[in-house]
């Protein structure tokens, strides 16, 4: 394991940004480099001459000390995961730079989920830095070294490999949005009973379930690493109905979502 004054790279800030179809990102010169996940929609971004269109499931990493900024408006379905790195040595400026550009990512839903829990540690790092600081250090140079894997397609797979993986990353993507097996098989392109049936051949067990699945596994980090109230951590996490919310986190841990977290913290934290 890496430990934080042997990383080689300094992650400064991050966040995640949510489009109202409205602005465009600005347009500026920085002292670091610049990481954007793309999770949906797209983002048209120019960096000095060079011009950018970053797809879903696409990262884009911006050089400092160059004029940057966006083409256009955003759109609507536009969100995307940012951070930003400062090198602690040539070596890290030398791996920053190797990644300058854009590039299709090889695991676009593992580098959102690392991006989803590095937003988690910094939430819960707000008092306490020091202690989490090692957390976020390293899931920076998990984020660093997704970007560098290589796209990985099989025999007679497509980018986004066969249909019911193709709904998976999606899933990991966009599971605390509105989504469902419809919306899901809209954008595959086939009929949701047809994807239905070969996510359950795949992965034995249905669309709603994985979604489930991935909300509740989101709010049983955020019930541990935040001091949000049950009902925020639900819409958080996907959830737009709290006794929903409930009813499936008991299911899956045999606990309420209080219990889970006083299970898990050792102590009476009143959220409910």
């Amino acid at each position: 394991m890496v430990a934080v004054d042997e990383t080689i790279c300094r992650l400064a800030s991050a966040g995640r940004f949510i489009s109202r179809g409205k602005g465009r990102h600005i347009t500026r010169v920085i002292d670091s480099y610049e990481l954007i996940l793309v999770v949906s929609g797209v983002l048209e971004m120019f960096e000095e001459t060079q011009r950018f269109r970053v797809e879903a499931g696409e990262y884009l990493v911006l050089s400092p000390g160059r004029r940057h900024g966006g083409i256009g408006a955003y759109g609507a379905d536009l969100s995307f995961f940012w951070c930003h790195f400062l090198p602690r040595s040539e070596a890290g400026e030398a791996r920053l730079a190797a990644l300058a550009g854009t590039a299709p990512a090889a695991r676009p839903g593992r580098f959102a989920e690392y991006f989803s829990l590095l937003l988690a540690e910094e939430k819960a790092a707000r008092n306490r830095l020091a202690e989490h600081q090692r957390c976020i250090d390293l899931l920076g140079e998990l984020l660093l070294a997704e970007a560098a894997l290589p796209p990985e397609h099989g025999p007679g797979r497509g980018a986004g490999g066969t249909i019911p993986e193709q709904a998976e990353t999606l899933i990991r993507l966009h599971f605390e949005e509105d989504i469902s097996t419809a919306t899901l098989a809209r954008e595959l392109g086939c009929h949701p009973d047809y994807l239905g049936r070969l996510y359950r051949e795949r992965f034995g067990c249905t669309v709603i379930d994985a979604i489930n699945d991935a909300r509740i596994n989101c709010a049983r980090r955020l019930l541990v690493n935040s001091h949000l109230s049950v009902k925020e951590i639900a819409f958080e996490s996907g959830f737009n109905d709290p006794v929903y919310f409930r009813r499936q986190f008991f299911r899956r841990t045999g606990m309420t979502p209080g219990e889970y977290r006083r299970s898990r913290l050792g102590g009476h934290i009143n959220t409910e």
